[in-house]
């Protein structure tokens, strides 16, 4: 079978995510005497956060695999796989602060096409991997640009007449 390296998860990351959101769900109820409009909207915004926290805690619901093809990224019952051959870079950036990983594509990639100029239009970056695994963000990178460099070389030969 093919060389592969996972990350999975942060447990401690969800588990912040889990903590905070009860919090900020025990402020909005306790603010609903007060302002309850603004009380059942943090309620109802940060609420959201504690079934997202729980999900990432189930074993192998959200990763990001790579193999000698490419890297797939799982969350939320969603894959997205790409080819080595479809990225050009890996860079950290950030977005209002969060940190992560900026995917820069191949000008021959065509997948997403929209979706790609828009998220660079927003965020200045075409592509993002999240800050939610069990290893730094650097050490991620650093695989990342590692695997591109051994298993994402483009063909350069042309095709010839008669072969």
């Amino acid at each position: 079978m093919h060389n592969t390296k996972s990350f999975v998860a942060s447990r401690g990351k969800a588990l912040l995510v889990l903590l905070g959101s009860i919090c900020f769900v025990a402020i909005g109820v306790w603010m609903t005497s007060e302002r309850p409009v603004l009380g059942w909207l943090t309620v109802a915004f940060f609420g959201l956060g504690i079934p997202v926290a729980l999900f990432l805690l189930l074993p192998n619901s959200t990763y990001l695999r790579l193999d000698e093809e490419g890297f797939e990224m799982g969350s939320f019952l969603r894959k997205h796989r790409f080819k080595w051959t479809d990225v050009t870079d890996f860079r950290i950036g950030s977005i209002r602060g969060a940190k992560m990983i900026a995917i820069a594509f191949h000008p021959e990639y065509q997948q997403h096409r929209l979706g790609r100029t828009v998220a660079a239009t927003l965020s200045g970056m075409e592509g993002a991997i999240p800050n939610q695994y069990n290893a730094t963000l650097e050490e991620i990178l650093e695989a990342l640009t590692t695997w591109r460099q051994r298993y994402g070389r483009r063909s350069t030969l042309q095709p010839t007449a008669g072969g």
